[in-house]
């Protein structure tokens, strides 16, 4: 943070004497302009339940803030979110037009995003849909509008592509808060930016100026604030205009309409104190106004501020982050398949647009507002909106996966399976699948790919029976260079079945396969020694690879603390404080899964080991059975890393952090009196991540997939050893900071799965194996006799020939039958893409994040190029 805003730290709550202030006919803002900003700061829920919260909006901030529009002509006001508008016209269709009228005069504004989330929570295609839900859907139902500052008031975090989604869906301006007071520009890696403005923490910034007795003393108390800022300006050659904001939880519509005349008539006389104009304005006219003077010279801020209330959501609302980021998965393979699936029946009829659109809806609805009074309720309610985003994922991918199965031409056989991948590069991984068989006749079985080969697979040792003696059996089986985005069909046929291995494996002294030379010991893997690198991995003198252990995690998740609240080591136990023995619970041509279990005083643990005989990969799963909800309680994994000098890097919304490069710089600096973030952004820990956490020394690294929101790399315990414990943090039970919250205990069983890759360089050689294998291959099994279709054994239906170009989402656009196709850029790298898709193309455009303003590009029949910027995020339209 620049030395020349220190002095911002006074301005905030003015701790000035007033009878000191001097008439300055010389001001800077003389002859300027005041603009009040007058919000209500909105969670969905946290004062109170749902819908009592949704009541209030209505009837004490947007139907009151209607009657003073009606009865002012000068009167603005900003509503923080489009989500409050739907609400709003569900309850009352009837003011509609009054609604359109005041925000097409530019008096009514709506933030330009769904709501205001934590933004690290969502992967990059749910953070996008903030904009589609949001500006996206308020132009199209407020026709002749236009909605372009994005607010978030209350997180204390900004993703690193959050700036980027805005700048590209037409969002110029931010309203934030909890954060050193000015005007800044936020940069994503690429290039883009937002003007943000922040007066430092929302409520606090305004409560003097609020609070004053008088129409005098709130004038001292203004033109206090004016002179604070008026260096501030000066340095930067900012537009002599100033925006106050008026907003706390709840707050209600000003009326400051006579004070406002009474100033303005003063400002018109002598004008002793050299004050502005005022008058009430939206943020966006204010920002307007203040962005004006092509001289201004901003701060800048460049990369993610990690946000400190991420507790909150991963670790203290397991279950239901776990939903949540399921669905986003599915819902993006769900629109990619039902494009190729209408493309190949040259109609859009059956394209589920609208259960699409209400299970992204659905998907990206909780905000910042977990917890809270009756948090119960709150929780309830976003858990449920996960699961139904997730069900209704499941079930729209097996509608179009399913019908583009039974649209190939099949071998003659038991069973086809088709191995479906939903990524844009080829890939090989292993893939589960289950097969009901009448009779059992699993016991003399095959399975062949197209070409007749023969693929080993075995039967996992979970066998689950129907009522009608039926067996349902678990497969599990390599597939091997499933197209991208595409598919790979293989055969379940009579024959000879693989044959039991007789050799069961053991731990002791050690395991091996054709990959690693594995030791496992009490509390996980004591060593892993890559043969091919001829490097041991992990560092194991205090944890072993994959332990779980345990601490005291008093906190709130969210607050008004300034650094994330650490767990402490009163109640630690991890594993290998106990004895275990290792036992080979399913062994094959496949691969073996060791296990031990051991109880705890909070839970019982179950840890499993999974090798793979034909896939640099090995599995740790763990279970948390029957944790008894004790409050205060966390739950890691570690991951020692045998590195001197780790760097550590993890996926976020479309990018990747690489911890002590891309935080902005320093610290977030002063919000109020008692809060400011003083710890510099690179030293913020834990993080929010989405796929995969990875460390490497420049020779060799270590990728972890993530099935938690949340992770770490700096040892909590007592004497912290030096080198970086990769640690997914899996469990907290935490409490609402609401003096009437609830308490996040959690009880009951919780399960989690980590991949782990090893391999030489850095992230750039894992992350495809860690977003792979938290984004599984999907298959389908059919009857083959029952189908007569036309489509070969394999077919990729669309790709892209760049290796650090990922393709987020193919769909059908919003507003005709052409197709959206989205990607980005993860390597850092401007290159030269080519996409290829199955169906001939007319004509292809570039467009903003949000399927607005094409801009023709050259194409064939085949596909077309495009330069993709160094991280960028594009969007083309498809006729």
């Amino acid at each position: 943070m620049k030395n020349s805003v220190k002095y911002l730290a006074v301005l905030a709550v003015l701790i000035i004497n007033l009878s000191d202030i001097q008439a300055q006919n010389d001001s800077y803002f003389k002859g300027g302009n005041l603009y009040i900003l007058n919000s209500s700061h909105q969670d969905i829920a946290w004062m109170d339940a749902p819908d009592v919260c949704i009541r209030f909006r209505d009837e004490q901030v947007i139907t009151p803030a209607l009657r003073r529009l009606a009865s002012s002509k000068d009167f603005c006001f900003d509503v923080e979110d489009a989500l409050s508008l739907r609400e709003y016209l569900e309850r009352h269709p009837d003011r509609y037009n009054e609604i359109l009228q005041y925000t097409r005069e530019g008096r009514l504004g709506w933030g330009a995003t769904n709501k205001q989330p934590y933004q690290s929570m969502y992967d990059g295609e749910a953070l996008i849909r903030q904009v589609y839900f949001g500006r996206k859907w308020l132009k199209k139902t407020l026709p002749g509008c236009d909605f372009r500052t994005a607010w978030n008031e209350d997180v204390p975090g900004m993703a690193l592509q959050f700036p980027q989604i805005l700048a590209k869906a037409g969002i110029p301006y931010y309203q934030f808060s909890r954060h050193q007071p000015g005007f800044y520009k936020w940069f994503s890696p690429d290039g883009s930016y937002i003007l943000g403005w922040t007066p430092g923490q929302y409520e606090q910034s305004g409560r003097r100026i609020r609070a004053a007795a008088t129409d005098e003393a709130r004038t001292d108390s203004l033109a206090a604030l004016l002179n604070q800022w008026a260096p501030y300006f000066k340095q930067r050659s900012i537009s002599p205009s100033y925006a106050y904001l008026s907003s706390y939880d709840f707050s209600t519509p000003l009326n400051w309409d006579k004070y406002l005349t009474d100033w303005n008539e003063k400002v018109s006389g002598a004008n002793e104190k050299g004050l502005p104009h005022i008058q009430y304005a939206t943020s966006t006219r204010a920002l307007d106004e203040l962005s004006k003077n092509p001289q201004t010279k901003f701060d800048e801020l460049h990369g993610e501020r990690p946000d400190v209330w991420l507790y909150i959501h991963g670790p203290a609302h397991q279950r239901a982050l776990k939903a949540g980021r399921d669905a986003s998965r599915l819902l993006t393979a769900a629109e990619k398949f039902a494009t190729f699936d209408a493309l190949l029946k040259n109609s859009f009829s059956d394209y589920p647009a609208q259960s699409l659109s209400e299970a992204w809806e659905a998907a990206i609805y909780p905000d910042h507002g977990w917890g809270g009074k009756n948090g119960h309720i709150t929780d309830r309610l976003f858990r449920e909106k996960f699961e139904f985003a997730e069900e209704q994922g499941k079930q729209l991918l097996n509608e179009s996966l399913t019908s583009i199965a039974h649209q190939i031409k099949f071998k003659a056989a038991l069973r086809a399976v088709t191995v479906f991948n939903p990524l844009s590069w080829e890939r090989t991984d292993p893939v589960m699948f289950t097969l009901d068989l009448e009779g059992g006749h699993h016991s003399h079985l095959k399975l062949i790919d197209g070409s007749g080969k023969e693929i080993a697979y075995q039967l996992t040792t979970q066998h689950q029976y129907t009522g009608n003696r039926d067996e349902v059996i678990s497969f599990v089986f390599v597939a091997e260079n499933v197209p991208a985005m595409g598919y790979k069909n293989y055969y379940i046929v009579e024959g000879t079945s693989p044959a039991g291995n007789l050799n069961i494996p053991s731990a002791v002294p050690a395991y091996e396969n054709a990959y690693y030379k594995v030791i496992l010991g009490d509390g996980g893997i004591e060593s892993l020694y890559d043969k091919e690198l001829k490097t041991e991995f992990l560092q194991t003198k205090k944890f072993s690879g994959g332990e779980l252990f345990t601490m005291q995690s008093v906190g709130n998740g969210a607050g008004e603390f300034t650094d994330v609240q650490q767990p402490t080591m009163e109640g630690f136990d991890k594993l290998s404080n106990y004895k275990q023995q290792w036992q080979c619970i399913e062994t094959g041509a496949v691969r073996d899964v060791f296990q031990t279990i051991q109880p705890l005083k909070e839970t019982q643990a179950c840890l499993r080991i999974v090798f793979y005989k034909t896939v640099k990969r090995i599995d740790v799963e763990v279970d948390l059975n029957r944790f008894n909800g004790e409050n205060w309680r966390e739950f890691r994994l570690a991951f020692p890393v045998n590195m001197k000098q780790a760097k550590v890097a993890y996926e976020v919304p479309m990018g990747v952090v690489e911890v002590g490069k891309d935080e902005i710089a320093g610290a977030a600096g002063f919000s109020k009196p008692d809060q400011i973030y003083s710890t510099p952004c690179k030293d913020v820990h834990p993080r929010e991540v989405q796929d995969w956490f990875s460390a490497s020394d420049g020779k060799t690294g270590l990728t972890i997939s993530s099935d938690v929101a949340v992770f770490d790399w700096i040892d909590p315990t007592d004497n912290p050893v030096g080198y970086a414990v990769l640690q997914p943090v899996l469990l907290a039970s935490r409490k609402s900071c609401h003096g009437a919250g609830n308490f996040y205990l959690q009880p009951g069983n919780h399960s989690y799965s980590f991949s782990l890759f090893t391999h030489s360089g850095n992230w750039k050689n894992g992350y495809k194996q860690g977003t792979q294998s938290k984004q599984p291959f999907q298959v389908v099994v059919s009857l083959p006799h029952l189908y007569s279709g036309t489509l070969p054994e394999q077919y990729s239906f669309s790709s892209v020939n760049v290796k650090g170009v990922v393709v987020s989402t193919i769909k059908k656009c919003d507003d005709d039958d052409s197709v959206v196709l989205r990607c980005y850029d993860i390597e850092g790298k401007d290159t030269e893409a080519s996409f290829q898709i199955f169906k001939p193309i007319q004509a292809v455009s570039h467009t903003n994040i949000i399927e607005e303003e094409p801009t023709s590009i050259k194409s064939s029949e085949q596909g077309f190029s495009y330069k993709i910027g160094h991280h960028a995020i594009e969007t083309f339209k498809l006729k």
